[in-house]
């Protein structure tokens, strides 16, 4: 499946193909290496390919588990 990614502020930041269907929570890293939380699930009726993905950055070092 192909998103669109947008920011909180609703700007496009590209697209991504994902294999398995990403849910709020998920987090996932770009072509650019770059790491991605979802927030926000946007569906479409209007076109066939039409969804999109509410994205926050994340510090991949942060993701870590602390003990």
């Amino acid at each position: 499946m192909q998103y669109l990614l947008i920011d909180t502020h609703q700007r496009p930041l590209g697209t991504i193909k994902s294999d398995k269907a990403l849910a709020v929570g998920d987090t996932f890293q770009n072509n650019n290496a770059q790491t991605y939380t979802v927030v926000g699930l946007n569906w479409f009726k209007q076109r066939s390919h039409g969804q999109s993905l509410t994205v926050i950055p994340v510090n991949p070092n942060r993701l870590a588990v602390q003990n």
